[in-house]
């Protein structure tokens, strides 16, 4: 009777978090790269040069991700593309 109990419990709380984490996604404002000059379409080739470039680019600390990211992100916006918030 007592590991009833607790399933139900349980499975109330599993539910009540599942609620919760929707509605604070649901919040969340997205993100998506803009560029005015170029169709959202050219967005994949350039990501994709932008990472083959971030992967050859040689590291300036011990945190290759941190780097990799950066020269990344730097290429991305040399191509003239920005990252946009929307509510």
């Amino acid at each position: 009777m007592r590991h009833t109990r607790y399933v139900t419990w349980a499975r109330c709380w599993g539910c009540l978090l599942g609620l919760c984490m929707t509605l604070a996604l649901i919040g969340c404002p997205s993100t998506h790269w803009t560029n005015p000059t170029k169709p959202s379409t050219a967005f994949a080739d350039d990501a994709m040069a932008c990472e083959v470039e971030a992967m050859q680019a040689p590291t300036s600390s011990d945190v290759f991700d941190a780097d990799h990211y950066n020269t990344y992100l730097a290429c991305l916006r040399g191509k003239g593309w920005e990252l946009e918030q929307h509510p």
